[in-house]
């Protein structure tokens, strides 16, 4: 809730919701508390946040249910799949627009202790050569069963083609894979959520296990009862016995260098990756020259996954 001073400052601003006006009341001591304490951080005009923050609120409540708080609703993952999937109508130019104000009111709001501490630095972790992933492509299509087949593929896809770290591929459900004509993006929920579109070499195997899945079921190793690091292991030490290394974080660093030789622009490649400085992607750059050439990103359109 917001004090006396917060409501006057929404009124002397003269802002009269169009869609919301019905439930105004009960919306603007949440848009208020949140539009005052971004414009107190950033300086922003809070005329050009109103609107914004309006639009998103509603939203949250009606579509998504949540509970009438700003701190609660103006969450990162709430953002992104409210830019994604509630936002049908608008230009890409226009949802980038409300994007960036959206995510400066979740820094504006995003209590203290839970803000992100910095990650020290440490050296890259090395990519795949394009041998090494023909390999392990060759490695997938030849497990033991069906369902290995099915899961190897899968693994591979959501590292190489949406660089998607081991706990966050873990925790793919069905549900989470938005697939619309040719493209397909991956909803992030835990650690970094953001949406992240697939390459196109890899959505086949996607989309053969999604043809299989209920949407409340996870992609990789259907059946689990949890999330755990070690399921990856455990999956690799169940199969035939194997002298590659298969790891989804060189997989992500090879994606990663694939999007940076393709020409991504580096803030797109920042917001799908889940980082926040240029400098992560600086320091993977610098294993560039000491690799064979990565296959080609192929279709990938900058801006397509807002």
């Amino acid at each position: 809730m917001t004090n006396s001073d917060d409501r006057e400052s929404v009124e002397s601003e003269g802002f009269a919701p169009i869609k919301a006006a019905r439930y105004w009341e009960i919306l603007e001591p949440v848009v208020a508390a949140a539009v005052t304490a971004t414009a107190r951080r950033t300086g922003r005009e809070p005329r050009a946040l109103y609107s914004v923050a309006t639009a998103f609120v509603l939203w949250a409540w009606q579509t998504k249910g949540l509970e009438l708080d700003a701190a609660r609703m103006f969450r990162r993952w709430v953002v992104e799949e409210f830019v994604h999937r509630g936002m049908d109508s608008f230009t890409r130019g226009s949802r980038a627009t409300y994007r960036s104000v959206l995510l400066a009111i979740v820094d504006a709001v995003t209590p203290p202790s839970e803000q992100p501490f910095p990650i020290p630095r440490s050296d890259p972790t090395p990519p795949y050569s394009a041998a090494e992933i023909a390999t392990l492509r060759s490695w997938a299509r030849a497990q033991g069963s069906a369902v290995r087949r099915r899961d190897a593929s899968v693994l591979l896809a959501m590292g190489f083609g949406a660089g998607l770290a081991t706990r966050e591929l873990l925790s793919v459900r069905a549900g989470d894979v938005d697939v619309r004509g040719d493209d397909m993006h991956i909803l992030v929920w835990s650690g970094r959520p953001r949406l992240v579109p697939v390459l196109p070499a890899w959505q086949p195997g996607l989309r053969d296990a999604l043809s299989e899945r209920d949407p409340d079921q996870w992609v990789f190793r259907v059946g689990r009862t949890g999330v755990r690091s070690a399921q990856v292991t455990d999956f690799l030490h169940r199969g035939h016995t194997t002298e590659l290394d298969v790891r989804p974080a060189r997989m992500r660093t090879t994606w990663l260098l694939t999007h940076l030789q393709a020409g991504t622009p580096p803030r797109d490649l920042l917001r799908i990756a889940g980082l926040e400085h240029l400098a992560a992607l600086d320091r993977v750059r610098g294993v560039l020259p000491l690799r064979a050439p990565l296959p080609a990103l192929r279709s990938y359109a900058p801006g397509r996954s807002e």
